[in-house]
């Protein structure tokens, strides 16, 4: 008798725990609004990005190359760069 529940119910809890904890350890991404300037596009652009502004990594850009900034004043503001987070 104990060997069955053993051997169905056991493996059950431990496949349900599993699964649980899969969820449950799911690392949180901060996702913010970064600004460049595409000079073929009138005004500011706005591209959602997991990127930080105080991260001491490499700098962040967008697909086509530019540089992502935490306000809409680009580099007028020192230093409003956006940066990489590598985790």
């Amino acid at each position: 008798m104990k060997t069955n529940i053993f051997k169905t119910i056991l493996p059950a809890i431990a496949i349900v725990l599993a699964m649980g904890l899969s969820f449950a350890v799911e690392s949180t991404r901060v996702v913010q609004t970064g600004y460049f300037d595409d000079p073929l596009i009138a005004g500011i652009q706005e591209e959602l990005t997991d990127c930080q502004k105080d991260n001491p990594e490499d700098l962040c850009k967008t697909a086509s190359g530019f540089q992502l900034y935490d306000t809409a004043d680009l580099d007028n503001i020192p230093n409003n760069e956006l940066k990489r987070v590598n985790q």
